[in-house]
């Protein structure tokens, strides 16, 4: 299937609440209900398709709870707008009844909703968003990804220690919580381990003067945890001044990359990027769920598996595995809590753990981007 159909199209197909495929438990009547919000429209519409893939890919090798009721995923368009998400989420609690959000919002989004979704009492499921404030102080939201903390804190060490670099800037997108965030990490620790930072801008626009600046100031690397378009500007000035430093950007590059401007994939050829997954090299999906969810998946949709297809998968696993700790009732704290107390669970690739702050424990990878993929350089705990 082309993930670039309509979103309505999209929906018709897949808001379906089982599977034909055989299951060892034998259905025992009733629906348990998930929901999934992202946005299926507006220049984000490929965080809200390529997560809800995953959830898809998943269910259909996770049909129903231990108990046999068969599990139903009904998706809502955020809109890329508060107001929308905000209906959007009180339908699927109050109207739905769903027992678990799986919300394929990106940080800044979720930053402006935290005391809503507090409101529902409903266990909500982060998938894609990394900012550490999504979960401090929460009650009901968890964490899927390592927060940016930690992103940043690898990304400067490997820079440090791996690559050898002395001098680093950064450039980030301005009002970009998630951007600035990894910047303050990033800064800090390259800092700390005797790093020179020789720049450091929250920009819109990426010009020669600007480059020619760093370059002059004998920048080795920049550090990019920006989005995929000013990824590409920095790309395309750097060959107009034919000046080739170092690249290290943030989790997701390339997923976005193929998503949006698929035509402009070879542009950010060996650049270092953090991320959650690894597609080659030491750290390849070799667990039974990655196995899984890469057969289900191939099986569903034409595209191929990225970044965001992988955290739908895992993220729609652990919910269903805390639903079946919480049989019969299907009691929504006790999900949540069922959630907070997830230990060593097999993931796509490494095992996820999630506290009962709701924050997850997993490693980063570090990866080049070769052809398309993610070369597995180095994987950090």
């Amino acid at each position: 299937m082309n993930r670039f159909l309509p979103a309505i199209l999209l929906l018709l197909l897949f808001l379906v609440s089982g599977c034909d495929r055989p299951s060892p438990v034998a259905p025992g009547g009733g629906v348990a209900k998930v929901g999934f919000i992202g946005p299926f429209q507006g220049p984000d519409l490929a965080l809200g398709q390529d997560t809800l893939e995953g959830v898809l890919a998943a269910q259909a090798i996770l049909p129903q709870l231990n108990n046999g009721k068969r599990i139903e995923v009904i998706a809502e368009d955020s809109g890329n707008d508060p107001a929308v998400t905000r209906r959007a989420m009180q339908k699927l609690v109050q109207e739905d009844g769903v027992s678990v959000l799986l919300l394929g919002l990106d940080s800044e989004s979720l930053l402006e909703m935290l005391h809503f979704v507090e409101s529902l009492q409903t266990p909500a499921f982060a998938l894609i968003a990394t900012h550490p404030g999504i979960v401090s102080g929460s009650a009901y939201i968890n964490q899927l990804c390592f927060d940016d903390d930690m992103q940043g804190e690898v990304a400067a060490l490997f820079v440090r220690d791996e690559l050898l670099i002395k001098g680093a800037a950064v450039i980030v997108d301005p009002g970009d919580p998630h951007s600035k965030y990894l910047q303050a990490a990033f800064e800090k620790k390259f800092s700390d381990t005797g790093g020179v930072l020789t720049g450091s801008y929250a920009v819109t626009e990426i010009d020669e003067v600007l480059l020619h600046h760093l370059q002059a100031q004998k920048t080795e690397l920049l550090y990019l945890p920006a989005s995929a378009q000013t990824v590409l500007r920095v790309q395309s000035t750097l060959e107009e001044i034919d000046w080739s430093p170092e690249i290290m950007a943030g989790d997701g590059l390339l997923a976005s990359v193929l998503s949006k401007f698929p035509e402009q994939a070879g542009d950010i050829e060996g650049i270092y990027a953090t991320d959650l997954f690894s597609d080659r090299g030491d750290f390849v999906r070799h667990r039974r769920l990655g196995r899984a969810a890469e057969a289900s998946f191939d099986d569903l949709f034409d595209g191929e598996e990225n970044t965001f297809t992988d955290l739908g998968v895992e993220g729609y696993a652990i919910a269903v595995h805390a639903m079946n700790q919480c049989l019969p009732a299907m009691d929504r704290q006790c999900i949540n809590t069922a959630i907070r107390s997830t230990e060593n669970f097999e993931g796509i690739m490494a095992k996820i753990s999630i506290d009962t702050n709701g924050r997850a424990t997993r490693p980063v990878y570090v990866n080049t981007i070769k052809n398309g993929f993610l070369d597995s350089v180095v994987k950090v705990y």
